[in-house]
């Protein structure tokens, strides 16, 4: 301008911005108040951060893509004239940016630059310690088509009022700060907040104070030799987490931010150390801040806050964040503590329910033991394998004791203080096994009016019983594979990752093997739980275990029942030992209940051993164990009139389950004959 300005004039721009509350409310007033008394057209205000050495534009001119300042509020530090100014310590004039040597002339098109006066003043502070001082900010001052706009006179006013501003800056960021974390506080202590809504809820108050396009809750996972991290919530982009597997967890800012433990200012042009940054500039995602959380005292992750600009954040923008990080720590320690308490009182109300539905269900140890080389084989693998967590895959013919086996292997295991969770995999709908297994969330379908905990949560630090594991549907395979390998699943319709400390044992009487080529079950679960292969012996393989568990059932019985049963006689024993036994060691103990209830006396004979072939087998012996099972089967069915189900249905007398009979007759090609027509 050419004219010296009065320093009088400093007073009412003080003034003005003392009003202000905000710093957008600081950036507008300030650009009022210099545009007209320097008589230019642009005021521009940038934050200065020192460590990241980065220049972060607070004015909208310089934010929005479509302004012809935008470019230069995109430029590294090195080589502007902002630099220059911080390097300074004063403020710098240039009467033709076309023809100055800062970058700055290179990054606007020519037109633009020609003749265009520039005039930049740092915003400093006095440092205690020294004569130097600290900037927080640059003003600078932008005539375009008008070469020696500013005089020497403007640089040096302007380049005094900017130290007195500095303390009003300093007032402002401050009063803003202190009323973001007021307002932030009161929405994570006092909300009804979850882990997924936590972030939308500071959103309004966020984008108040740091102009930015995503936000992010991220969690770490896995153990120390194998992290990684979960994204609990993001916003303002899609990320592809399976892309992102693709770079090494050490080489990346999350890795840095869980050994450090300090936040991080990714600038746009200081990022190239991790491995990941290209990906998120393909995203559009330039500028980051990245601040860790803690939850009780260790790390759970960090707040991302992101940005399509570069220079988008200063280190005023990081130590805000930090504070907000902070609240939302004590928020998430909060929500943890108030999840666990209704998880585990969800936990308490089903277990309660499945204790009740299991009441009687109970089975008697004591039925393990034997004398047989067969028996006592398998009684040494349950010690071997039972102190350990592996997964044990325990096989035989249906009767054999496997739930027995999987109880005995619990109760000696150092989860014995646990839950011991039991599912028959065979006796659930196909549609509602995995709501069983998983839980599911409330509306996840039509009959789901309220959250259900799975079997895998109530057996969580305990162990899991996966009966007839042969009859789960493939997609539920799929899933269980998952849960064995990671420990982790989804209820149906839920998106919450739920961690779950459980040993699996599973059972089945089917041939997986033959299975697997059939294509009913996958071969990775096979595999998976084939870990500790246990096969039962049949009772026909421990005929002389047959007189010692025919005595303790009927002692039990006959304390049941109130019968004064005693022993058993020579003859029925014979015929007990030479029996095949189809149903095995369940077949054996129905039989023997019936036979207490039906004596007269305190000897158990053969006439009572009524029922299950064995008036077939006294008059003609089948010649295979096909053909003497198919016999018996064949028998039973006649006598019950060919009902299957129910207490008086032909499974029932069996001593098997419903869908064991259907498999074994289809094996054995039995099928009910057809009735001729009246």
């Amino acid at each position: 301008m050419g004219t010296m300005l009065d320093t009088r004039d400093w007073f009412p721009i003080l003034s003005a911005l003392l009003q202000t509350n905000t710093l957008r409310q600081f950036d507008e007033r300030l650009q009022q108040e210099l545009s007209h008394r320097l008589g230019c057209d642009v005021i521009g205000l940038y934050l200065y951060s020192e460590t990241a050495a980065a220049f972060s534009p607070v004015s909208e001119s310089l934010r929005d893509p479509a302004s012809p300042a935008y470019p230069i509020a995109q430029l590294p530090a090195a080589g502007t004239i902002k630099e220059a100014a911080v390097l300074a310590g004063q403020a710098i004039l240039t009467d033709d940016l076309s023809t100055s040597p800062w970058t700055e002339a290179r990054a606007l098109a020519p037109h633009i630059c020609f003749g265009t006066s520039v005039l930049v003043a740092p915003i400093s502070m006095p440092v205690d310690s020294g004569p130097a001082a600290k900037t927080l900010a640059v003003i600078a001052a932008v005539a375009p088509g008008k070469p020696g706009a500013f005089s020497a006179e403007d640089r040096i006013w302007l380049d005094l009022l900017s130290r007195h501003i500095a303390p009003v800056l300093t007032a402002v960021l401050a009063a803003e700060e202190r009323d973001t974390l007021v307002a932030i506080n009161k929405q994570v202590v006092l909300g009804t907040l979850t882990l997924d809504n936590l972030i939308r809820s500071i959103q309004p108050i966020l984008r108040e104070v740091i102009h930015h396009d995503v936000t992010g809750l991220v969690r770490f996972v896995g153990e120390p030799h194998n992290r990684w991290f979960d994204i609990v919530a993001c916003e303002g982009v899609e990320i592809d987490e399976d892309a992102l597997r693709q770079f090494p967890f050490e080489q990346m800012a999350a890795a840095e931010i869980l050994t450090t433990g300090k936040p991080l200012l990714l600038t746009g042009h200081n990022q190239d150390r991790f491995a990941e940054h290209r990906y998120f500039e393909s995203l559009g995602v330039c500028s980051a801040m990245l601040c860790p959380l803690l939850v009780q005292g260790a790390p759970y992750g960090f707040l991302a806050i992101g940005s399509k600009r570069r220079n988008a954040f200063s280190e005023r923008d990081l130590a805000l964040t930090e504070q907000i990080g902070f609240h939302l720590s004590h928020a998430i320690t909060n929500l943890s503590a108030y999840d666990q308490i209704r998880r585990l009182k969800d936990q308490l109300e089903q277990e309660n329910v499945y204790l009740r539905e299991e009441m009687g269900a109970s089975l008697d140890l004591k039925s393990l033991v034997g004398d047989s080389l067969a028996l006592q084989k398998s009684l040494r693998a349950i010690e071997m394998v039972a102190p350990t967590d592996s997964t044990v895959l325990i096989t035989g013919e249906t009767g054999t004791g496997k739930e027995l086996v999987a109880q005995a292997i619990h109760r000696l295991s150092p989860r014995r203080q646990n839950t011991l969770i039991t599912v028959n995999c065979a006796a659930l709908p196909p549609t509602l096994i995995e709501s069983e297994l998983f839980g599911h969330e409330k509306g996840a379908f039509t009959s789901a009016t309220a959250r259900k905990l799975g079997r895998f949560e109530l057996a969580h630090g305990g162990t899991i019983f996966l009966d007839e594991v042969g009859e789960l549907p493939i997609d539920v395979q799929t899933k269980l594979l998952r849960v064995l390998e990671a420990q982790e699943f989804h209820r149906v319709g839920g998106t919450q990752t739920i961690r779950v400390d459980v040993r699996v044992l599973a059972a089945t009487n089917v041939d997986l093997e033959l299975a697997i080529k059939r294509g009913a079950f996958r071969a990775d679960l096979f595999y998976r739980l084939n870990v500790f292969p246990l096969r039962l012996p049949t009772l026909r393989e421990r005929r002389d275990d047959i007189p010692l568990l025919a005595r303790h059932f009927a002692k039990k019985y006959g304390l049941r029942h109130r019968k004064p049963v005693t022993r058993i006689n020579s003859a029925a024993l014979k015929a007990l030992s030479a029996y095949d036994w189809p149903g095995n060691v369940r077949e054996l103990e129905h039989l023997m209940e019936r036979a207490v209830i039906v004596s007269r006396g305190s000897v158990l004979t053969i006439d009572e051993l009524d029922g299950l072939g064995l008036s077939h087998e006294r008059n003609s012996t089948p010649g295979t164990l096909a053909e003497a099972e198919r016999a018996h089967i064949m028998d039973m069915l006649v006598r019950t009139n060919w009902v299957l189900a129910g207490k008086q249905g032909a499974a029932e007398k069996l001593g098997m389950k419903r869908s064991t009979l259907q498999h074994r007759m289809k094996k054995l090609d039995i099928s009910r004959p057809v009735r001729p027509s009246s």
